[in-house]
């Protein structure tokens, strides 16, 4: 191989890299939180969920989706929600809503709001509707 044929071989594949690592470190700064998201996802557990909630340790919004994924919660009573999840946060927020929870700082790259699991009830007090919504 002559010493320009490995000078552009050389040159070639040093672009590559270079190329790889740009697109690499793009897709890690769109794509990166949301890969740290569902890493850190946990399996609901009630007790967890109803202890000390803060700022930064926002353990309800990592178990959200398995609670999701496991309850139903249409038709359940109040009562039957609540043993599952604890009293309602108190709070100013969604007063159009019956019963609130504060899940944690929203999921994604910027995480400026707030995300809250809300519940609508009927007048026998059973769940007609529930959400996930940002404030």
């Amino acid at each position: 191989m002559t010493k320009s044929k490995r000078l552009l071989l050389f040159s070639l594949l040093f672009a590559g890299l270079v190329v790889t690592v740009i697109i690499g470190a793009v897709a890690w700064f769109f794509f990166g939180d949301s890969t740290r998201e569902r890493r850190s996802r946990e399996r609901f557990d009630s007790v967890a969920w109803q202890s000390g909630q803060s700022r930064t340790n926002a353990v309800r919004i990592r178990m959200v989706d398995d609670l999701l994924s496991r309850h139903n919660f249409r038709g359940m009573t109040r009562e039957q929600t609540v043993a599952i999840l604890g009293e309602p946060d108190k709070t100013e927020y969604f007063r159009d809503w019956d019963m609130v929870y504060w899940l944690g700082p929203e999921r994604g790259f910027m995480s400026i709001d707030s995300e809250w699991l809300v519940f609508q009830l009927d007048g026998q007090q059973k769940v007609t509707d529930y959400k996930i919504v940002r404030d």
